[in-house]
């Protein structure tokens, strides 16, 4: 009887949920089976029995309902719009008024993002759209015009510019009405300084997001003719052309070495007549 005794409780519990009857090989291990699978209903675990068993059939439903959901779909997105330009300090707008121009105006967005019109002083520009800003000068209007028909237009945008220096012509800055590729932007900057500039290594600096991006562009075949992809600049970048490393060392010499020795010349006045030699370096 003591070998039967042997029988573990977590065998019983898998037998019963299984509705399986533990039987051992000779009679006394059936007997002493049946023992002690009364000891088990009569146990906390066999009291558990029910609640074992719902939390085993929620569990496999859980594991069905996730095996459903494993290879989501994903989500279609759709094509980006058009930016929304909307007005900065540094714009330029013209405000139009077409059944009374004496009240055209030419306004400077201010620093403080706002412009001053005629009747109505000053409204709050930045941020706003031209459509959202003729909106509200539509409404301002009002109790002032009869028909107030108006008009706004974007003379300039600050931002819509890019900064072109080193081995240029003319370094400084490049309005960007539209797109304009690396290549236009230095062409407009008056081109490059063929003598010196390093069209192999082009840098093109831009922020975004408050990171400093960097891309390096080979020119180089573009100005030779060849297919190249072109490269658009965004609004705000700056685009340096650097020095070629012989213009960089011709520049280090002249610094470093011919600033440096003083000009010096050795002469010799021949007693027999007015006939003066000199040797050394002049400039």
């Amino acid at each position: 009887m003591e070998k039967c005794g042997e029988l573990s409780l977590i065998t019983l519990i898998k037998a019963d949920f299984m509705d399986i009857k533990p039987v051992g090989e000779e009679e006394n291990q059936c007997f002493c089976g049946e023992n002690i699978m009364k000891r088990y209903h009569d146990s906390i675990y066999g009291k558990l029995r029910p609640f074992i068993a719902g939390v085993l059939l929620g569990h496999i439903l859980l594991l069905g309902c996730q095996s459903k959901q494993s290879n989501p779909q994903a989500p279609q997105t759709k094509a980006a719009g058009p930016p929304r330009i909307t007005l900065e300090p540094g714009d330029v707008v013209e405000v139009k008024f077409f059944y009374t121009p004496e009240l055209n105006e030419n306004q400077e967005v201010r620093p403080d993002g706002k412009i001053a019109l005629q009747l109505i002083g000053e409204v709050e520009a930045q941020g706003k759209t031209p459509s959202e800003l003729r909106d509200e000068l539509l409404e301002r209007y009002s109790p002032h015009l009869k028909t107030p028909e108006i008009a706004v237009v974007v003379r300039s945008l600050y931002n819509r510019r890019v900064f072109v220096g080193g081995q240029v012509i003319a370094p400084g800055i490049v309005q960007m009405p539209g797109k304009i590729t690396a290549l236009e932007a230095i062409m407009q900057a008056g081109g490059f300084d063929m003598r010196e500039a390093e069209l192999k290594n082009v840098i093109v600096i831009r922020y975004r997001n408050e990171k400093r991006l960097t891309y390096q562009l080979n020119l180089k075949p573009t100005t030779e003719g060849d297919s190249t992809e072109p490269f658009f600049l965004e609004p705000k970048d700056i685009v340096y052309v650097p020095r070629t490393e012989i213009a960089k060392l011709d520049q280090w010499i002249d610094q470093h070495i011919n600033k440096i020795i003083p000009d010096t010349g050795v002469f010799y006045h021949t007693t027999s007549g007015n006939d003066s030699i000199g040797v050394g370096s002049y400039r």
